[in-house]
């Protein structure tokens, strides 16, 4: 059994009631539930529920049945935190999140939004299955105590600015601009280098804070703002990509430590390949939803070399801002582990280009 639910309004989802498919013969109940939460609407152009629907095929054809994976979409089980608290308190199997379900366990983590460190998608890929994020899942389970990440990848491919009233060219057009930021130290220190006002909002309270002019503005990318019905508002996109949107699949340690090995393995195959589903689903989606953007009256702009230095001059300083703050550890993991996979990237560029 699936259930799923859904409210009205601009965003289209999340919880005022209760749609149920599938069976609800009792003798046709799996041995095992998994509960997948997300702040996604439902839909063929929302990246979290296609890796969910994802997920659910995977799991239940392959486990004969003992597995029934439920998917709880629109933010209806809680913000980004709340539900890896819930993960962490055992009561949801698996919430997707981005970084800003995670600071308040381990705020260090905020090095991986350290603006212009990743340069392109192929340099995250390759950071994806090395010893970086490895490093960050053993530690943010053993400070968590329950959270494992085991899906890393992408929740809409870089972070740009997107605002409703002014084209933002350079950073002094930032000056003053109430943009949307992620409930983390970083992008509230990096707007206020700008000279912007930076102001936390839940992901699932953006739309409105947008309408209603709360906010001006936020650090998303064209795969966040279609699919959630933003470029109603936002008709503006500066495409400095200053920051890799990087996903999470935060799993129970206890549930899995709840099923048999079969099962166990299965679940966690399952999940990373739910992760790889996503990244790639928002590559395919990016263009679609561009001209989605553009016929909706909107302006794509991208940065000249010279006005995209006013945007990179916040890099330096902020580095130093995160090593005042958290010392230099996870600083140069981070920096290296970019730096590694730029040399190895590079270098399978010119084998491919050679005769």
């Amino acid at each position: 059994m699936t259930t799923y639910a859904f409210k009205g309004g601009a965003l289209a989802f999340a919880a005022a009631a209760f749609v149920t498919f599938g069976s609800t013969d009792p003798a046709s109940a799996a041995d095992y539930i998994l509960k997948y939460g997300h702040p996604g609407p439902v839909g063929d152009d929302s990246d979290d529920h296609v890796a969910g629907e994802f997920l659910k095929s995977f799991l239940e054809t392959r486990s004969n049945g003992q597995i029934e994976v439920q998917i709880f979409p629109g933010s209806q089980l809680g913000s980004f935190r709340e539900m890896v608290e819930q993960v962490n308190a055992g009561t949801l199997e698996l919430a997707h999140t981005a970084l800003g379900g995670l600071v308040g366990f381990m705020p260090e983590l905020q090095v991986i939004e350290l603006p212009y460190v990743i340069r392109d998608d192929m340099v995250a890929e390759c950071m994806i299955d090395g010893p970086f994020f490895e490093d960050l899942r053993t530690g943010f389970l053993e400070k968590s105590g329950n959270v494992n990440l085991i899906g890393i990848g992408n929740t809409g491919r870089f972070r740009s600015f997107y605002t409703k009233d002014n084209l933002v060219k350079s950073a002094d057009d930032l000056k003053g601009v109430k943009m949307r930021v992620i409930n983390s130290q970083l992008p509230v220190t990096m707007m206020e280098f700008y000279g912007g006002n930076p102001t936390p909002v839940a992901w699932g309270e953006l739309y409105t804070s947008l309408a209603t002019g709360v906010v001006e503005g936020t650090k998303n990318a064209v795969t966040d703002i279609i699919p959630n019905k933003m470029h109603e508002v936002l008709k503006f996109a500066t495409l400095d990509e200053h920051a890799y949107l990087w996903g999470f699949m935060a799993v129970s340690q206890s549930f899995l430590d709840s099923l048999p090995d079969d099962l166990k393995a299965l679940t966690i195959a399952g999940i990373r390949q739910m992760a790889d589903v996503q990244l790639e689903f928002n590559k395919g989606a990016e263009g679609r939803q561009t001209k989605a953007f553009i016929e909706s009256g909107g302006e794509m702009y991208v940065p000249t070399a010279e006005e995209m230095e006013t945007f990179r001059a916040v890099k330096e300083p902020m580095g130093k801002w995160y090593t005042d703050q958290f010392g230099n550890e996870w600083h140069d993991k981070f920096t290296s582990a970019a730096a590694d996979c730029e040399n190895s990237v590079d270098a399978q560029l010119t084998a491919w280009g050679t005769k």
